[in-house]
């Protein structure tokens, strides 16, 4: 499966649009859940929801892993500076 960019994703996910009708194939037994959960008369807007949080899961996993990156690409200096600011700290006296 591709991924888009999360910030294409993120932008088509907040943009407001008119429905469309669309044909998906899916068992009779999830669609016999859906029925249970939201009623045949709300199942398009159950799906609706379920999709509209899926794509934002997937928008959160992309930046979570591109902030994983950028903090593992920085790790030794950002570790480094905080060795530093440790040093420079006064030990705290106990009563």
């Amino acid at each position: 499966m591709r991924e888009p960019s999360p910030n294409v994703l993120d932008a088509l996910l907040r943009q407001p649009s008119k429905k469309s009708k669309a044909s998906v194939s899916v068992s009779s037994t999830l669609l016999a859940a859906a029925d249970a959960v939201a009623g045949t008369a709300q199942r398009s807007a159950l799906i609706e929801r379920a999709l509209r949080r899926y794509l934002r899961y997937l928008v959160r996993r992309q930046r979570h892993a591109r902030e994983l990156a950028i903090l593992n690409a920085n790790a030794a200096r950002l570790n480094a500076e905080a060795r530093e600011a440790k040093r420079d700290q006064v030990p705290v006296e106990r009563a």
